[in-house]
Order: structure tokens, then sequence, then C-alpha cells
């Protein structure tokens, strides 16, 4: 495999400063040393500061037609290097746009119109000279390999220059990884008037794609490329506001990507569950090992082929972030429940039979009303429900269980489904936002008014405390936590017994303590015999702040409208409970007495 770096202006690095940088970088990881002879390195200056060049710009040799399973693949590999790399306390992992882009696109703009040789006034003649394009491309593509692998890396003009030659490379050549460092292609400016150069990402022929920068570079203006190409993924790092390569590439986290692609996976990238010792499944660990499972069963009943295939790429994402956060936080000698080392080899394990019906039945509802791959967005349609009698077998019961678990959740939602406005179709099961993400973070009410924050705070502290920062917010991580542990009282869990007597206002929430009493009654099982208490309490601390906020406030405030629309759900949900014989006994002894009389 050979390492393909592409220059920036100047002379075009000949004595290979660039690789004595990367060789550093690589002594600091204790990591081999590459040779000379093992990269490729064209120049092309002398194209660069040549004026009439007429050439020929070579053709487009990625022309698959449909490449939806190879981005789906691309995005998982994306997702592992950003596991790698968040590890690293020097790297900042995240989409950049520190400056605001007017001010940014005057700067660079500025440097373009006034600072003839500038290192941005090179690449906009670039871009926009066909016959320099062409040339250049022509000359770098005579010193590659026809077939094989690469690691490709470009700096400053060169990455301008790697991200246009990515569609011509000779169709049996594969980029194996993809680094651009000190780049300017994030820039508008730089494309505006010019034919843009990489219309369509070649996720088959290309890994993955790692941008770094130093927000000091003025060349970057501290801007990532993910807003302009969609395969890139950018990282923020220090020490290179010189914008020189050998500064970028003696950088350990991207000499840990070079490394791992020349000499395979090791111990320090992807953490292994081989050596740790068997622990016994914690709570929480058990309940994301049931949103997991719950997940698998809801792609099986996913009647779409590509809706299906979206959903399992996603879920397989989900996973692999799933497994490296649990694995990256056992270390040396610390345990591991060995369901983990199962799911860590690729293979779901089998469910623990833990739960007793009335907590299978919780959980059960709460992941009827979520979205288990979250924060993709993925209508599934009644698949949501008709995974769950199956669910329920895989839990040691009778598949008759689960049939009545299904029945529940339906009804409710049936009886809420009116209510366009907040829920929008019966699909959905009533996600005004992504699944439980509403539930954490979004809920709507007096209870809790202007913290927002702090609820999918705690929520996220609660439930990811053992899991590690990233990767599974909002999916199956936080699911587990909030049905295993009941840590937010606006979670069904913390209904069901005996859990914290405050109100809950969000109206998702209500709905499924509402769906878990009437699945409970259903399977024979005692429901939380306050909830009618707490919506009657409910319907009337709403009613009042309507009320006062009706008085000064317009007609369509957004918070009168999101407090009417919780009452309507409050109202809808206690009428349910009457119609199925919810209440309370002596409510509902009162009830049939008037009813007589």
């Amino acid at each position: 495999m050979k390492i393909v770096f592409l220059h920036g202006v100047g002379d075009g690095n000949p004595k290979l400063e660039w690789l004595d940088g990367l060789n550093r970088g690589l002594a600091r990881i204790d990591a081999p040393q590459v040779s000379p002879e093992a990269v490729i390195a064209p120049r092309y200056s002398h194209l660069l500061n040549t004026d009439g060049i007429k050439s020929k710009h070579p053709g487009v040799t990625y022309k698959v037609k449909n490449d939806h399973d190879s981005r789906r693949a691309f995005e998982r590999r994306q997702a592992r290097v950003q596991r790698m790399l968040r590890r690293s306390s020097d790297v900042r992992v995240f989409g950049l746009n520190d400056v605001p882009d007017v001010v940014v696109e005057a700067v660079q703009a500025a440097g373009i119109s006034v600072a003839p040789g500038l290192v941005l006034k090179q690449v906009r003649r670039y871009l926009s000279n066909e016959d320099l394009r062409g040339a250049v491309l022509g000359n770098i593509l005579d010193d590659l390999p026809s077939s094989g692998e690469i690691v490709l890396i470009g700096h400053s003009l060169g990455s301008v220059i790697a991200i246009d030659l990515l569609d011509h490379l000779p169709e049996q050549l594969h980029v194996k990884r993809f680094i651009t460092i000190g780049s300017p292609a994030g820039s508008e400016p730089l494309h505006r008037g010019s034919d843009r150069i990489l219309k369509r990402f070649p996720y088959a022929r290309v890994d993955d794609w790692s941008n770094f920068l130093d927000p000091r570079d003025p060349v970057t203006a501290g801007r990532g490329l993910a807003r302009i190409f969609p395969g890139a993924q950018d990282f923020q790092i220090g020490g290179a506001a010189k914008h020189s390569a050998d500064l970028y590439l003696r950088h350990p986290a991207i000499a840990r990507l070079v490394s791992e692609t020349i000499h395979g996976v090791t111990a320090s990238t992807e953490t292994s569950a081989e050596n740790a010792v068997v622990l016994r499944l914690g709570d929480q660990e058990a309940g994301s090992l049931l949103a997991l499972a719950y997940a698998n069963n809801v792609a099986a009943h996913i009647s779409d082929k590509d809706t299906k295939d979206r959903y399992e790429d996603a879920l397989d994402v989900l996973q692999d972030n799933f497994v490296q956060e649990l694995l990256s936080v056992v270390g040396e000698g610390r345990q591991l429940p060995p369901e983990f080392a199962e799911l860590a080899k690729g293979r779901v394990p089998s469910l623990p039979r833990r739960w007793d019906l009335t907590e299978a039945v919780t959980q059960a509802v709460v992941l009827a009303f979520t979205n288990a791959v979250d924060p993709y967005e993925i209508e599934v349609g009644e698949a949501r429900v008709k995974s769950l009698p199956n669910l329920f077998v895989e839990l040691g019961f009778r598949s008759g269980i689960g049939d009545k678990v299904k029945d529940a959740v339906t009804e409710v939602t049936d009886c809420l489904n009116g209510d366009k406005g907040l829920f929008g179709t019966k699909t959905r099961i009533m996600m005004a936002a992504a699944g439980v993400a509403l539930l954490a973070a979004g809920p709507i009410g007096l209870a809790v008014a202007g913290s927002a924050t702090a609820v999918g705070a705690a929520a996220i502290t609660s439930s990811l405390a053992a899991f590690g920062p990233g990767g599974m917010v909002g999916g199956l991580a936080m699911l587990g936590g909030l049905a295993s542990t009941g840590a937010v009282v606006t979670t069904a869990a913390a209904t069901v017994r005996g859990g914290a007597p405050r109100v809950s206002l969000d109206p998702t929430s209500i709905a499924i303590q509402v769906a878990t009493a009437h699945a409970l009654k259903k399977v024979g099982e005692p429901h939380d015999a306050d909830l009618w208490t707490r919506l009657a309490l409910a319907e009337s601390q709403i009613s009042a702040q309507l009320n006062r906020l009706s008085t000064f406030s317009d007609e369509k405030a957004p918070a009168k409208v999101q407090l009417a629309n919780t009452l309507s759900v409050v109202e809808k949900l206690m009428q349910f409970m009457r119609d199925n014989h919810l209440l309370p006994q002596e409510l509902e002894t009162i009830e049939a007495e008037l009813a007589i009389s």
C-alpha cells in the first residue's frame, strides 16, 4: 500500500518535509516509520505557475448509478474513525462552524482579490481554469498505480486537488483512507463561478474521509469541509497555525490514522472484549440489550425493502457505537458482562430472563413509543407495534402477552390520532419529536417550563454515566437507562411501582403511562392506581395556567398553543381511562352508581 501526498503551493516539497513530520508523529505513538519508497508525491508546481496551458480534463471514472448501500457502509466506517479520535484529548470532534459565514467569506474573498501569490488566490485559479485542472490531474494520474489501495493525503491546495481527483481515479484503485489537512475548500467564495469539484462523492471508492484543521490556520479560516462536501468529517487540532504540512502530519491523531491503515487495527484503536473478566449484566446494560432486541424486531417487521435496508444500516452504526462506548470504559483489568463480549463479536446475545411480567410490559410500552435508532428518523409504520409479540417470546413469555400489549398501545394511539397538529400520522405513534429525545430533552408543560435543558442533562447524566459521552445519546443506551431506572419523572417507568408522584405534563409521556396501565390491565397485572389522580391534577394546573396566560398573551402565543394541545391530550386520555375502567376502584364504583341513577 502506498501513501500518496498532494502538495500545496510552492516548490512541491521536494525534500519530503511532510514525510519527516509524519514520521515524527508516528514516533510519538510508537508506530513504525514510513520510508520514502512507500510514498508517491507527484509534483505539479511548474503547472500551477504556467499560463496558457491547454489540456483535456480526464474523464469521470465513478459512474455507479445506485450507491445507497455504499454510502451507508461509508457512514459506518466514518463513525468508527470518529470513535477512535474522540478518545484523543487533543482532538475536537464535531462539525466546525466557529466563525460566521459572512465573516469568513469576506476575509477569504479579500485574500483572493488583493493578495496575488497567496494560497487562496492559487486555489481560486485552479478551480476556475479547466485546462489547468486537466493538466494537474493528468500529471498526478500518470504517477499513480492502476489498481490496489492507497492512503491519499492532500495539504492546502493539494487537498482541493485531491478532492477533485477522487472521481477520476482508475476504477481498480481504492482509497483506503483519505486525509485532508489545512484545506481551504470549505469556503463558498472559492467555488463561485467554477464548475464545482466532486459533484458526487464516490462512496464505494473511498473508505473514509477525515479533514483536519487548526482553527488559527488562516488558510482554513477555522472552517471545516462537511458543510460543502457530505463525505467529509471535520476534526479540529492545534499546533499547525503556520499551515505547514509537516506540522499537521506530526499530530498523533493523524499519525494514528495513517498507522492503522498501513499496519491494521491495533488495541489502541478499537477496544477488544477478548480479555475482559466476566461480570453480571447490570440493569442499564440489560435495558440497552432489550432496546437493541426491540430495534432488531422492528427491522424484521418493516415491509418496504428500502426502508428496511436504511433502518438496518442505521442500527448497525448505533450498535457499533454502543459496543465501543461500552468497551472504551472497560480499561485494563475491568470487568465486562459476557453478553457484551458476544455483541462485540457481531452476535446479538439472547435476552436475559430477568424481568417479571409487570417490568416487561412497562419496558415494552416505552419501547413502542420510542425511536430506537435516534438520531436517525425512519418511518417504520406499524412495525413499531407488530414487533412486540416476538419481543415477548424472546423474554420468555407467551406471544399472546405481546399481542395484548400491542393492542393496548394501538388503542391509546387510536384515541389520540385525531390530534394531527401535535402528533402527525398514526404510524408515527405520536412522535412529536424523535422518540425518547422528546421525553428527555423537550417536555411540554408547566413542570419543566424553562428547564428543558436541565431535564435533558438529568436524563443523560443518570442514563449514560456508565457509557461515556456521545454515540448513543438519544439512542439505545439512553433508552435503556430511562426505561430501566425511571431516572426522569417524565417517563412511564417511574410511575409503575411507586414512582415519584410529580405531575408530568409531557403529552407523550402521559400517553405512555396510560398505555402502560392499559396493557397491564389486559395481561391481568395491577396497574398504577394513582395515575388518574396525577392526570386530574395536571388538568387543573394546565387549565389554571391557560386562564392566566389568556388574560394578556396573544391568541396564538406558542406557550398557549402548547398548553392547549397538552390539555387536549390529557382530556382525551382521561376519557380513555374512563372507557377502559382504569380509574381507581372507588371512582369506578361512584361512576357506576351515577350511571345507574
